[in-house]
């Protein structure tokens, strides 16, 4: 079994933004939605307010980090403190389904050539794909290569949909695809629910999900009637929460657990561990000490991270791994297309 490792770098080639880039050009595209109906209306002027508050933002680390601030200081804080947090609370959400929504609109008109090449003639059954990738072009070119299935694929079960997956798609960071619904779509009329249990014990997935997959007549057995949701995305800051702080109490720990966990699993299992387009940044403690310390000691470690690439080989031989190694290509591209071209020769 391979264990592949996907950061943006992998994801760039099909027109996803790089995180030191991102904040520009979501702004950009927020402010370009001025015909937008419905929520989507709001993006203009949500992105006019974080310009306004916190000037030109390049990398989207460094937005949600000062945003995750204001919040945490105003919950005990003067009574302008607490304007402004629920203001920016507001806004966030805002924010956070922009990325969504844009993310959909790229993938529309993104080529994800490689991706395809990855998915068709690299990835062998077995094989576990660990990303911090939200977007879902790679999963739909898994499933049409007869790789993938959305009943346990992503490493929790929907019930009643295609399972048995040739592979495993664990999205650490959560998915542009992945809803949190509420009160299981019940909008109106008497229900209860238990605390810490109001958004359900996994994430539901829409119908136009489905479709861009390459599923028909396919749909959620959790999701029948709509209703309000929240993206299940861990958004890029330094101090990553991986939970929902609800009025009703902290959701979402123990799915997120599951998933850090079977990643874990399946690093101390393989044999072999490839890393394309993440760099493995400081910031990102979790995944630091998952990758680093969970890792087969004995497998072959290939690095294919551009120029993060001979830092992350010396990070694991420091760990204890002396069969870490940079891969010949060191960009996803070029790594697909030499490794795809080595697999044709050899058949």
């Amino acid at each position: 079994m391979t264990v592949y490792v996907l950061g943006a770098g992998a994801s760039h080639h099909a027109g996803y933004p790089l995180s030191n880039s991102m904040g520009l050009q979501l702004f950009g595209w927020m402010k370009s939605q001025v015909n937008a109906q419905g929520f989507e209306s709001r993006y203009p002027a949500a992105a006019q307010f974080f310009e306004k508050w916190f000037g030109p933002v390049g990398n989207i680390e460094d937005l949600f980090t000062e945003m995750q601030r204001l919040i945490a200081d105003g919950q005990h804080g003067t009574p302008d403190q607490k304007t402004i947090r629920t203001i920016v609370a507001n806004e966030q959400s805002v924010l956070v389904n922009a990325v969504r929504s844009w993310f959909t609109e790229i993938r529309q008109t993104g080529n994800a050539d490689a991706y395809k090449r990855f998915a068709a003639e690299i990835v062998a059954p077995g094989d576990c794909v660990i990303t911090f990738n939200y977007d879902v072009s790679l999963d739909r070119e898994l499933k049409l290569a007869s790789k993938f299935e959305v009943g346990d694929g992503y490493g929790f079960r929907i019930e009643q949909l295609p399972d048995k997956s040739a592979t495993k798609v664990l999205k650490l960071h959560g998915s542009t695809s992945w809803l949190a619904l509420m009160f299981g779509g019940i909008t109106s009329g008497p229900f209860s629910f238990q605390p810490g249990n109001v958004l359900g014990h996994r994430p539901v997935i829409g119908g136009d999900e489905f479709s861009y997959l390459g599923y028909s007549n396919v749909s959620d057995p959790a999701f029948p009637r709509g209703g309000a949701a929240l993206p299940v995305m861990i958004m890029p800051t330094r101090s990553k929460e991986f939970f929902f702080a609800a009025n009703t109490g902290v959701e979402y720990i123990e799915f997120w657990d599951s998933l850090w966990q079977q990643a874990s699993e399946a690093l101390r299992t393989t044999d072999r561990v490839v890393f394309c387009g993440y760099s493995l940044p400081a910031a990102d403690e979790r995944a630091r000490e998952l990758l680093l310390e969970s890792t087969n000691r004995n497998a072959e470690v290939i690095v294919a991270c551009g120029g993060a690439t001979q830092h992350i080989v010396a990070e694991y031989r420091e760990s204890g791994n002396t069969k870490a190694a940079p891969a010949p290509e060191v960009y996803f591209e070029k790594w697909v297309e030499r490794r795809a071209g080595r697999a044709a020769g050899a058949a």
